[in-house]
């Protein structure tokens, strides 16, 4: 990443390079038509500066043959050499302003598009995390790795787009730059350049062709590849249970084959397109050359025009190839991976059956305040009956609450990378709190105590309680707990039940609510109110499809 993150006061975050920093972007619908184009301006107005800084360092690099072709005129061929100082001296100047110039530019460039890749990551991150998940196109299913690879290699390269508002003014900017100076000097090497440049870049843009198809399956190829192996890893455990590793091998070997072929046929087109370029290139060069030298010997050129006229033609194929190479390869990949991105904005919700907030009102007037144990309901002993299929049917059918106002916590929750405080809650003091409350001060280090990715540094009663911890430090109105302590012993598990009773008993949380799932003595004795799973179902009158519990609610 080009510079630190940072908040700058307003909650949102930016990223910072030395002195330079960049703000939030300006990320449109994506519902709009227009998404790419005002994406690539949604960093405004800092990229304008990298591209104007971007502009002054070609013009400063075209510059430097006017110099030397007026510097020989005025002083080489007059032997005065006071006048040779001073245009040294001009080089110096235009050196120092180049390198600035260069410097700003690529600098603002990096850190704008970083900026914008990383407000697109979280964008798409936040829709996949949200409880109402993300429906599959036509039905399709969506994979954790196909999601990752959206979120991380679409979103960097659909954010790739700012750089058309960089280096294609420059060099536009720099091309008419050059005609205007050869104009000044001899208008028909002028309109030469005039006439060549849309030439060049026309040829730049047909021999891209190739590529831009090539590089999009070669992106598309690598995305499934890497959607492929974040499934396997995923799901290892699973795959290594039912014995099927070779074919799961043999399944990621088909599609790492095929991103390496398509990898090699992106850069054989990238070779090809780089040689057409570089021979038109030449051939425009040459034949600039060769009319400057034919036009000095008839026309009375003098030597210095025709040295900047000469290098002024060798500059400018660059920009003219480059911006052909641009618009036809960079847009192209920018808009595959956007259409993606996009895709997943606004996708419709996997369950967008969210109650209104008077079926909340209902539900919440209808279950008794503090802390309420649901007999039978649990994963224990009484898991196969109708009473657990009478409480799993009801929990589902609350899932379907407002989750700013009702949390159903799953028994088998995951932790990710990071301290137990930051697995908890954002604020050090209700991360305290919560951790106290699910007997977690035995675990070593305290709150800044490493978990590691998926909680592996912990027991599996620890993992529990950090879990329930997260669950009583979110707050919500009414807190639903599927077998929350069946990890710990008999012992820790009645610390935890008295202490999520008193805690909801001595007034700090008046008016809110827990229903725990559990069929553990310590809870029927800490509980203040008791339901059967059919007095659960008549009190809420809510009623939804049965839903495993345990492991397949992760």
């Amino acid at each position: 990443m080009a510079g630190d993150e940072e908040t700058d006061g307003t909650g949102l975050d930016t990223i910072r390079s030395g002195l330079l920093r960049s703000r939030p972007s300006k990320l449109p619908d994506p519902t709009d038509r227009r998404w790419l184009l005002k994406l690539a301006v949604a960093q405004r107005p800092l990229q304008f500066i990298a591209s104007t800084g971007m502009l002054v360092g070609f013009i400063c690099n075209a510059t430097t043959s006017i110099v030397v072709g007026r510097a020989i005129d005025d002083a080489v061929a007059t032997g005065r050499w006071g006048r040779l100082v001073l245009w040294v001296a001009l080089l110096i100047g235009l050196f120092a302003v180049n390198a600035v110039a260069f410097w700003l530019a690529r600098r603002y460039t990096e850190i704008t598009m970083q900026q914008l890749s990383h407000d697109l990551r979280t964008t798409v991150t936040d829709r996949i995390q949200d409880p109402r998940g993300v429906s599959g196109a036509g039905g399709r299913e969506r994979t954790a790795g196909g999601l990752l690879s959206i979120a991380s290699t679409d979103a960097n390269k659909a954010a790739e787009i700012v750089v058309m508002t960089v280096f294609p003014i420059a060099e536009l900017g720099s091309i008419l730059y050059v005609a205007v100076v050869v104009l000044s000097i001899h208008w028909q090497l002028g309109l030469a350049v005039l006439i060549g440049a849309p030439l060049v870049v026309a040829l730049s843009v047909r021999a891209a062709r190739p590529l831009r198809a090539r590089a999009q399956a070669r992106q598309q190829a690598l995305a499934q590849a890497a959607s492929v192996a974040a499934d396997a890893v995923q799901g290892l455990r699973i795959v290594k249970g039912l014995g099927v590793v070779r074919t799961m091998r043999r399944r990621y070997h088909g599609y790492s084959t095929s991103a390496l072929e398509a990898t090699v046929r992106a850069n054989a087109a990238e070779a090809r397109l780089t040689m057409v370029t570089e021979s038109v290139g030449a051939i425009y060069v040459v034949a600039i050359g060769v009319t400057a030298g034919w036009i000095a010997l008839h026309d009375g050129l003098s030597v210095g025009q025709l040295i900047t006229v000469v290098g002024l033609s060798q500059y400018v194929v660059q920009p003219m190839t480059m911006l052909g190479r641009n618009f036809a390869t960079r847009v192209a990949i920018s808009a595959a991976s956007g259409r993606r991105v996009r895709e997943i904005l606004t996708a419709p919700y996997a369950d967008p059956d969210e109650r209104s907030d008077a079926a909340t009102d209902a539900v919440l007037a209808a279950v008794p305040a503090g802390v309420t144990v649901v007999r039978g309901g649990g994963s224990g002993a009484g898991s196969g009956t109708g009473a657990a299929a009478d409480t799993a049917g009801a929990v589902a059918a609350l899932r379907r609450l407002p989750r700013h106002r009702v949390i159903v916590a799953p028994h088998g929750a995951d932790l990710f990378d990071g301290s137990l405080q930051d697995n908890v809650h954002p604020d050090p003091t209700v991360a305290a709190g919560a951790l106290e409350v699910a007997d977690c001060s035995d675990i070593p280090g305290g709150p800044d105590r490493s978990v590691g990715e998926g909680g592996r540094r912990l027991s599996g009663g620890q993992r529990q309680r950090v879990a329930l911890a997260r669950a009583i430090a979110a707050d919500p109105e009414l807190l639903v707990l599927s077998d929350p302590t069946t990890a710990v012993d008999s012992v820790t598990e009645q610390h935890i039940a008295d202490r999520v009773a008193a805690l909801y008993a001595d007034g700090r949380r008046a008016g809110h609510r827990v229903l725990v799932v559990s069929d553990a003595p310590a809870w029927h004795v800490a509980a203040g109110n008791e339901l059967t799973p059919t007095e659960l179902t008549e009190l809420t009158g809510l009623t939804g499809p049965a839903v495993p519990t345990g492991e397949e609610q992760r």
